[in-house]
């Protein structure tokens, strides 16, 4: 048994990390259960438009899709795994992305 419970901690501790990890890629976005969301700010419309073009396109390849919400040059990103109901690591994958530009 005493075997078993250090194997039951070993696995505790790693998803304990990979929690971690997910909360660390996540900076700067306001985290619940069911969404990530963050707001960018722009100089202008034309590079909230360039940002959004560009955050659509890696949309795309990962086939996840947030929403978004345009307001001169400020963009408001919304992710959440439509499917789940809630937010899972396709969403963290997408802030990771998101992130890079």
């Amino acid at each position: 048994m005493q075997n078993m419970s250090h194997f039951n901690m070993n696995i505790q501790e790693s998803i304990r990390k990979v929690l971690m990890e997910m909360v660390d890629e996540s900076k700067g976005w306001g985290d619940s259960k069911q969404k990530l969301e963050r707001t960018f700010k722009f100089k202008d419309f034309n590079e909230s438009i360039d940002f959004v073009n560009k955050v659509s396109k890696i949309a795309e390849s990962q086939n996840h899709h947030p929403d978004i919400k345009i307001n001169y040059n400020k963009v408001k990103i919304s992710i959440t795994d439509h499917e789940k109901g809630e937010v899972s690591e396709k969403c963290h994958k997408l802030v990771k992305a998101i992130d890079k530009i």
